[in-house]
């Protein structure tokens, strides 16, 4: 259950933008709500950039970019959450349409898979469809490219286990 840590969290969700109002703006950022060791957010990731951008890798969380940062632009559609300018869908992995806690988060074709429902509840946990897991960070932070970048890994937690502060997401920087 969410506690009081975060109270302007419902005012978050009521700025949310549907599907296609995304698709029309090219995504949003999607922000772990907690600063953690970051002033400037962790925002979910694509991993590399521009040209040397890696669409097979995992995702990741990263230094929240400036606004033209397309790697990190995502919306909600249809029970999904799309990469927006990438022909992609965020997908956990697993085996036969099952995932486990600790998994990789990736980017796939978009289809129709267990494994790419994913939804925000009212509680900011992204939810992997009805496995009882969300998306989580890993407690550990490393330096990225950049003046003052960070990343941390992204995973499949158990969403009744995980801390607050490593699975509360909310779309937009505001």
């Amino acid at each position: 259950m969410l506690k009081n840590t975060y109270p302007g969290l419902a005012i978050v969700f009521l700025a949310l933008l549907s599907g296609a109002q995304a698709e029309e703006n090219g995504g949003q950022f999607i922000r772990l709500v907690a600063a953690l060791d970051e002033p400037e957010y962790y925002c979910l990731d694509l991993a590399g950039w521009g040209a040397h951008l890696q669409l097979d890798d995992p995702l990741q969380v990263h230094t929240c970019k400036n606004r033209g940062a397309e790697d990190q632009k995502f919306h909600f559609s249809n029970g999904q959450l799309k990469a927006s300018l990438y022909d992609r869908c965020v997908q956990v992995a697993g085996s036969s349409g099952n995932t486990l806690a600790g998994s990789a988060i990736i980017a796939r074709a978009c289809s129709d898979s267990p494994l790419q429902k994913l939804s925000l509840d009212d509680n900011g946990r992204i939810r992997i469809g009805d496995t009882g897991l969300c998306l989580g960070v890993g407690a550990e932070s490393a330096e990225a490219s950049g003046p003052s970048h960070m990343w941390r890994t992204l995973s499949a937690v158990a969403c009744d286990d995980a801390p607050d502060d490593l699975a509360t997401w909310q779309v937009g920087l505001e």
